[in-house]
């Protein structure tokens, strides 16, 4: 489970909070918009960039964070036969949605430091039997560079994106 949030955590300020909720807001957005027929002429496919929310929104990274999701997905791409055709999404953590009642559910952030903010979201990429699917995601914000940036993603499981993206690492370098 992920920690719950002391009654003493201190809320961001506005400005910064109001910038990290943008960035959330561009993650989640294309998930409650109908995927486009595909064209005629067979050229549509789905970016299955690293990292890339399902509208294709490349949040900001830190830089540690990049260069690891830019490594993994080298490795992925030169180790892994099915990469491609992976759908699971860092984000929904799922591989399908319903676009017509995906929705972020909450959201409630706190300082965790001078330069850090953590943000509790909770998603829902479709409504099953009448409620809400989806597990709480913890981003990890750092300020770097005078911007607001990712630096990792804890999972309901307690893994973490980067120690699951060093993991595959290590593991795909061994295959070599």
């Amino acid at each position: 489970a992920l920690p719950v949030q002391a009654a003493s955590a201190k809320s961001p300020a506005p400005q910064d909070e109001a910038v990290v909720r943008d960035i959330v807001a561009k993650i989640y957005a294309p998930y409650s918009q109908p995927i486009p027929e595909a064209p005629d002429d067979g050229s549509y496919a789905p970016d299955n960039e690293a990292g890339a929310s399902a509208g294709g929104y490349e949040p900001p990274y830190t830089q540690s964070l990049d260069a690891l999701i830019g490594r993994w997905d080298r490795l992925m791409q030169e180790s892994e036969e099915l990469y491609g055709l992976n759908g699971f999404d860092w984000y929904c953590q799922c591989q399908d949605n319903d676009y017509a009642t995906a929705r972020v559910v909450s959201q409630a952030y706190a300082t965790r430091g001078k330069n850090a903010i953590e943000g509790k979201i909770l998603f829902s990429p479709g409504r099953y039997e009448g409620k809400d699917m989806g597990a709480p995601l913890l981003f990890r914000f750092k300020r770097e560079s005078g911007q607001w940036k990712i630096d990792d993603l804890k999972f309901q499981d307690a893994d973490t994106l980067r120690r699951g993206l060093a993991d595959d690492i290590k593991a795909a370098s061994k295959k070599r």
